[in-house]
């Protein structure tokens, strides 16, 4: 059982990663469906508490919060020998997003920025890919997940069940329309 939960958490802390970096939101589908609303909801709740937990269980624990930066240090080297700037990218893309929300913004501009924007958000998730298939940080990855979950769940002892329901409830709703 213990092997099983760290694979099904994998797509937790992926979006989460994912989240962190700022290279991923979730999009949830056009449904008027109450029976959705609610499933949706629920999903945000789990991922809030799953983080949340998370979050305590890295300040409980600095050596899986050590861990977890170097993995993020060995991802970026990778993402590098990819030929991007992770974090220099990332920033980049903050700033974009942060002057799209400007008002007044002319339509050339918008367009401009809207196009850089893709582009480079493209080049950085094709990069991650490459990491991803790095054998190494696939190994290390697992083994701060493995670490991760078992902190996790000596803090919360539902947490194997939360990841389920949040697994269930995205698959659902993917399968629905409702969350890509």
């Amino acid at each position: 059982m213990d092997r099983i939960i760290p694979a099904r958490a994998s797509l937790v802390w992926m979006a989460m990663a994912l989240l962190t970096l700022g290279l991923a939101t979730p999009v949830f589908g056009q449904g008027s469906d109450g029976d959705l609303q609610g499933k949706r909801q629920e999903l945000q709740s789990l991922r809030q508490s799953l983080a949340a937990i998370r979050q305590s269980t890295m300040e409980a624990n600095p050596e899986l919060a050590e861990r977890q930066s170097q993995l993020e240090d060995q991802m970026m080297a990778r993402m590098r020998d990819e030929g991007v700037r992770p974090r220099q990218d990332i920033r980049r893309l903050q700033d974009i997003a942060s002057e799209l929300r400007q008002e007044g913004l002319e339509d050339a501009r918008r367009e401009s920025l809207m196009s850089e924007y893709q582009s480079t958000r493209q080049e950085l998730l094709a990069a991650r890919r490459a990491a991803m298939d790095d054998q190494r940080i696939r190994d290390s990855q697992l083994a701060l997940r493995e670490e991760m979950v078992a902190a996790m769940t000596e803090q919360d002892a539902d947490v194997p069940e939360m990841i389920d329901r949040f697994e269930a409830l995205r698959e659902e709703l993917s399968g629905a329309g409702g969350v890509r």
